[in-house]
């Protein structure tokens, strides 16, 4: 209901210079980056039940399937990601569509190996969404001369819908793994099967829609990925950039294999904490619309000065973490914070990714954004293979730093930018 009133009051306001011609470019957008997340958040919640409940691996190989996702992004995801630069952004958007449903169709088949080479598909498809939809959306934004106001309502608008796409996909997938479940039990694989529907209408929508654009079209695939670590490598603030966000993300992508375990309680009368997960679960995406919607008025009142919003993210996220850590008996006090967190995180999104659009140079735009993903991945691989000799107090303790390390560097980022020179003159 919050991000609601916040979300109509942002509505209210305006973009000045909206146009028909860019209603029809961002709903163009729009509609397949949501089929895209759609196709994803179908997924997320069923994995490791499917793995573990329903094929009956150990906790092992589990994580061992799971290691091989983040490593198939951070190496492999990370050479096909750069590759869009040079043989356009449409094109590997389609081959997001196109390795994801592979992915889910592995899911059908109880076998190790199989499973493992739908999370290497996996894998390079998710490297694939978080950079070359966004390296397309920006460079046609730019290449029709829309505003950098007009981004930043496009970039809220994609979180902010993300999460009502999150909401959505949950009730349809466990609608779907219990209509085609049996003798009580759930299906695990329905909602895999029904991710392939929208990741299939994204490959129309985006083959039918979207026009091809390009980074450095002359590049090759090894040479792109050198250049975009020679970029990365000789400006600092776009070192100091892809640091807090890897080290954010990471941190992120940590706590999504916490919550759930950080959250179980079993009452006096037999109801579990887990009967709620679902409720959780949409509650903590209305937190994500939330945030995306206070970045809008927030940035729409900062004007150039949005670049400090993330500061305050960053405190956010740093407190929310340690203090769950802190009190992690009080189940209802660690709800909370982490309410506090996912706010953060529908900030977060639109917020870096207006920062991108400015300091990355186009023809190199989707080999950065790939490579900022690579210590992002090498971040979750090493925890995962710790997980079993840690506790989830010393995990939250972990992200908790990870936050604190993250807003250090944006701090860098600030002080090498534009804006602190323009401060100190």
């Amino acid at each position: 209901v919050a991000a609601a009133e916040v979300a109509s009051r942002r509505r209210g306001q305006g973009v000045e210079g909206r146009t028909p011609a860019f209603s029809r470019f961002q709903a163009t957008y729009l509609v397949g980056y949501y089929l895209a997340m759609l196709g994803d958040w179908l997924q997320g919640p069923y994995v490791y039940a499917l793995y573990k409940d329903q094929y009956g691996y150990t906790g092992g190989q589990v994580a061992q399937l799971f290691v091989c996702g983040f490593l198939s992004s951070m190496v492999f995801g990370t050479f096909v990601g750069s590759l869009a630069d040079k043989l356009g952004r449409k094109r590997m958007c389609l081959l997001y569509s196109v390795l994801y449903i592979i992915s889910c169709g592995t899911k059908m088949v109880n076998s190790f190996w199989v499973l493992m080479l739908g999370r290497f598909t996996g894998g390079i498809s998710t490297s694939l969404l978080f950079s070359t939809f966004e390296s397309w959306m920006v460079c046609e934004h730019l290449k029709r001369g829309f505003t950098p106001d007009q981004l930043t309502e496009t970039f809220s608008r994609a979180t902010f819908g993300n999460g009502v796409v999150a909401i959505i996909a949950g009730l349809v997938a466990n609608a779907a793994a219990e209509e085609f479940g049996h003798d009580d039990k759930p299906n695990y694989v329905a909602p895999f099967v029904v991710a392939m529907v929208p990741l299939a209408l994204l490959g129309v929508v985006v083959l039918k829609f979207w026009p091809e654009n390009y980074g450095d079209a002359g590049a090759e695939g090894c040479s792109a990925i050198t250049r975009a670590w020679m970029v990365v490598r000789s400006d600092p603030k776009i070192a100091a950039l892809g640091a807090a966000q890897s080290l954010f993300e990471g941190s992120m992508y940590i706590w999504v294999l916490l919550w759930t375990p950080a959250l179980m309680q079993t009452t006096s009368e037999g109801e579990s904490s887990s009967d709620y997960l679902g409720l959780i679960f949409a509650v903590f995406m209305i937190c994500v619309m939330l945030g995306s919607s206070i970045f809008a008025i927030s940035a729409a009142a900062l004007r150039q000065h949005f670049v400090y919003i993330p500061l305050g993210v960053g405190l956010a996220a740093t407190a929310a973490n340690g203090a769950a850590a802190v009190m992690l008996d009080d189940k209802l006090a660690v709800f909370i914070w982490f309410l506090v967190f996912e706010g953060c995180v529908g900030v977060f999104y639109p917020a870096y990714g207006r920062i991108k659009s400015e300091i990355i140079a186009e023809e190199v735009r989707s080999a950065v954004m790939t490579m900022f993903r690579v210590p992002l991945n090498g971040v979750v691989v090493a925890v995962l293979l710790q997980m079993d000799n840690l506790s989830i107090e010393t995990m939250l303790k972990l992200c908790a730093l990870g936050h604190l390390l993250s807003l250090a560097c944006y701090g860098l980022f600030l002080y090498f930018g534009p804006w602190a020179r323009r401060g100190r003159k």
